[in-house]
């Protein structure tokens, strides 16, 4: 019983964190899902000096948006795929949000 509960518990938590994640290929995507308090999942270059230009571009009254992670599983990354704040080759998926 108790592993059904916690089965039913994990499954609710996933769809709401999955309801909440948003995919994003452009900066104006980027940027729309951020004013909507999103998880973005965008393609990424990985380099730090692009994440320092993204946290500058976004930083408001709210807080600036970071990278927070790259998913173990990465989604297919097309070729020819590009960094939606640089515009170069991306190199992986990573989740983007806004720290407060």
């Amino acid at each position: 019983m108790l592993d059904n509960i916690q089965q039913s518990l994990f499954d609710i938590a996933k769809q709401n964190r999955d309801a909440c994640v948003q995919t994003v290929k452009t900066w104006d995507e980027f940027v729309e899902a951020l004013n909507q308090r999103k998880l973005i999942l965008a393609p990424w270059c990985d380099e730090e000096e692009v994440e320092r230009d993204v946290k500058a571009r976004t930083k408001g009254e709210v807080g600036a948006a970071k990278s927070l992670c790259s998913p173990f599983d990465q989604p297919e990354l097309p070729e020819g795929t590009k960094c939606f704040a640089s515009g170069k080759p991306a190199k992986k998926w990573t989740y983007w949000g806004r720290s407060y």
